[in-house]
């Protein structure tokens, strides 16, 4: 892939997908779940990740031996990862709870969500979950620190290998942590520490797919137990 390509691609996601929600000052609900209906709001962060995850797929296949060994490998990590994100998140709640503060996203969604024993919009809202944990796993964990890489690759001598890592690394976490500032400090703790938990996965496994997984099922256990007096 060409670099001048990739640097416009790189600038243009920058600038209209990471960038934007750096600024955001208040979760934003779709409209149709704050009805309690069901939501295609899913639909432009899946197209968008899949075509974002699709030109960093490998296309060479695994040969037997490695395949066993990546599905090992995903089973493995992605246990590790589930475990840690559970206690980054309990740390938070306790953090939250010795300084007597709660979840900002907790009272905006229990005054913005409709939760009526529904199918159709417990299902839209594991969709909207699910697309959108798919969409930051390409987004921060693939696309932005490969591009990088990619990017300062060949401006850099062996001797700043380790300084063009640690930087496009922490980059990746830092932006990943600010976008959930509108939910306060301690959610761009908590953001911080699964950015590097969820990074780490992605490393380990060389898939979104594990970390998208995990970050799934992370989200929905982490909204059952903020929101639970909510939904009784």
């Amino acid at each position: 892939m060409k670099k001048k390509y990739l640097l416009l691609e790189f600038a243009i996601v920058f600038i209209f997908l990471l960038l934007p929600p750096v600024f955001v000052t208040r979760a934003e609900i779709p409209p149709s779940l704050r009805k309690g209906a069901f939501s295609f709001a899913f639909l432009p962060q899946l197209l968008i990740a899949i075509l974002l995850n699709f030109q960093w797929r490998k296309k060479t296949a695994l040969t037997k031996r490695k395949s066993f060994e990546k599905h090992i490998a995903i089973l493995k990590w992605g246990t590790i990862t589930f475990g840690c994100l559970m206690l980054i998140f309990a740390l938070i709640l306790a953090l939250q709870m010795i300084f007597g503060t709660s979840p900002a996203f907790s009272s905006s969604l229990s005054s913005s969500l409709v939760f009526e024993p529904r199918l159709l919009f417990f299902l839209s809202l594991a969709l909207n979950f699910l697309a959108g944990a798919f969409f930051e796993e390409v987004l921060y964990r693939e696309f932005f620190p490969k591009t990088l890489y990619t990017l300062l690759d060949g401006l850099s001598s062996d001797k700043m290998k380790l300084a063009v890592r640690i930087f496009v690394e922490a980059s990746a976490v830092v932006i990943f942590a600010m976008a959930h500032r509108y939910m306060g400090i301690f959610a761009v703790a908590n953001a911080a520490l699964c950015a590097v938990a969820l990074r780490n996965c992605y490393v380990k496994t060389d898939s979104a797919y594990t970390g998208t997984a995990v970050h799934f099922l992370y989200n929905m256990i982490s909204l059952f137990f903020v929101l639970r007096p909510v939904m009784g």
